[in-house]
């Protein structure tokens, strides 16, 4: 698989206390990042819209990061996040490599960076195939 960008992929938590969503950063060096416009009609009206696709290599840096399914990360406590990441939807995608590991505000996200991609769907493509083609398919808008 050719590689041609980095990623920082942020979690979606639920934050009781504050009431809010907290996006949980994850950095992944060496995945596959393809943007292209996409358009639809609907009641006669064209609209169009970014419509990204990413693909990341089992092998990929997951900068010292395990993948573990959804519900597994969710079960995790705040301390226990720190060594895993995972693919939901509604987490959000910044292409290139975002410093820190403390939670975002997803407005903040979204006032800093120019692509902030949704997850709206994902496949798990690491169980078959050869090793040099296992990888996460990300969907996003």
């Amino acid at each position: 698989m050719i590689t041609n960008a980095d990623i920082t992929v942020f979690n979606r938590r639920y934050d009781a206390e504050e009431r809010t969503e907290r996006f949980y950063p994850s950095r992944i060096k060496g995945v596959s990042f393809y943007k292209r416009r996409g358009t639809s009609v609907r009641n006669q009206e064209l609209s169009s819209a970014d419509v990204f696709t990413v693909r990341i290599p089992i092998d990929a840096d997951m900068d010292g990061k395990t993948y573990i399914e959804a519900k597994a990360y969710e079960a995790l406590s705040d301390e226990e996040i720190a060594g895993y990441w995972t693919l939901q939807t509604g987490a959000l995608i910044v292409k290139g490599l975002v410093d820190g590991d403390e939670p975002i505000p997803e407005v903040v996200l979204e006032q800093t960076y120019s692509d902030v991609i949704r997850i709206v769907n994902f496949t798990d493509n690491t169980d078959r195939a050869t090793d040099a083609s296992k990888h996460w398919r990300v969907g996003g808008v």
